[in-house]
């Protein structure tokens, strides 16, 4: 079941305020640099594949965070994040490969650095678009774990998110 809360009040900007905080630990990675991990992989481990689309244009870049744990994904916790970077945008669509992903269970913010200052505007009529893993429209309140998580459990796996 995919949740979206649907507000119409001042709290939109509060909603996309809160996806920018969340992503602000990808925009610490150095520019050249596709992704980090702080964590170490055992057993089984993916490769695995984001394809992001919906950005309406080639600038910028796009920044995106792999959360491995509800704790640190509810508390927009980019630097206790399993991986995370920034993928050159071409065709509007992003690809990106995340190499030596253990087993389990997942969320993936994105976000469109569209003027590639690092820093996500949290105005959500901006365009710099969000995306989060298993949503389907746009983002108008802080996102559920429970919503966003998926499962990695195959040798090479695939993900596909729209920003909005």
């Amino acid at each position: 079941m995919i949740r979206v809360l649907r507000k119409t009040f001042s709290g939109r900007s509060l909603a996309w305020g809160v996806l920018a905080i969340m992503l602000a630990g990808a925009a610490v990675v150095p520019a050249d640099a596709q992704s980090t991990s702080t964590g170490q992989t055992t057993g089984d481990a993916a490769t695995l594949t984001i394809t992001v689309k919906g950005m309406q244009s080639n600038d910028g870049a796009l920044l995106w965070t792999l959360y491995n744990s509800q704790e640190s994904f509810e508390a927009f916790d980019g630097s206790t994040a399993l991986k995370k970077g920034r993928c050159e945008i071409k065709n509007e669509t992003c690809t990106i490969e995340v190499d030596s992903v253990p087993y389990g269970t997942y969320a993936i913010l994105v976000a469109h650095d569209v003027n590639d200052d690092g820093e996500i505007d949290r105005n959500p009529l901006s365009d710099e678009l969000k995306g989060v893993s298993n949503y389907t429209s746009k983002l108008w309140w802080k996102p559920n774990w429970d919503d966003a998580k998926f499962t990695v459990d195959q040798p090479n796996q695939s993900i596909s998110i729209t920003v909005y």
